[in-house]
């Protein structure tokens, strides 16, 4: 079983997916502060996405997040005696998207066709008979259009992603699946 734990680190807030076997099991977008705990919670390998260089000028919040990167990689080497590793954003966008030109919705768009789509990947569409509820009203049957769920489609393991936690995903992803066949990565 391959456990990770991947981080896309921000200026203050960073989003984090812990995956089992390249499924995402838990996932969040939490203060920079609290990712601590969530090394000491999910010990297993850390994978962090690096901040790159791409020839322009960059920002204050550049700085601060390569800051916040040099905190994880201590605390994760250092403090809880985990594995580390760096992968680029580049490394990610060829990965999935077999293109380094691969913006964040794309990337995004990779990612749920290799969980089998919007329908499967994300799912969660509430049922329009009841509404979500899984019945019809008080003192009325179980709704029989979602046999009582309240789901057209039942979530997926991708439902609730949203922002950062799209490129944690993206970076855990792309470690696992050089894990499982290292042939298939760029590089």
């Amino acid at each position: 079983m391959t456990d990770i734990l991947a981080i896309d680190p921000g200026t203050t807030k960073s989003g984090w997916v812990f995956l089992q076997d390249g499924n995402p099991i838990d996932h969040g977008w939490f203060d920079n502060e609290k990712i601590y705990s969530l090394l000491k919670m999910y010990q297993c390998v850390v994978v962090i996405e690096d901040v790159g260089h791409y020839g322009m000028p960059v920002g204050k919040d550049v700085f601060e997040t390569i800051r916040w990167t040099g905190r994880f990689d201590y605390l994760t080497t250092e403090i809880c005696k985990l594995e580390l590793v760096y992968i680029k954003r580049f490394e990610v966008k060829l990965h999935l998207c077999n293109s380094p030109r691969a913006n964040d919705s794309t990337v995004r768009q990779a990612i749920i066709d290799k969980f089998g789509g919007d329908r499967v990947a994300i799912g969660g569409k509430k049922c329009i008979v009841c509404k979500g509820k899984g019945w019809a009203g008080v003192g009325r049957p179980p709704c029989l259009e979602c046999n009582e769920t309240g789901y057209e489609t039942p979530p997926g393991p991708l439902k609730g992603i949203s922002g950062h936690v799209w490129a944690a995903l993206g970076v855990g992803l792309t470690h696992h699946d050089s894990l499982v066949d290292p042939d298939e990565m760029p590089m």
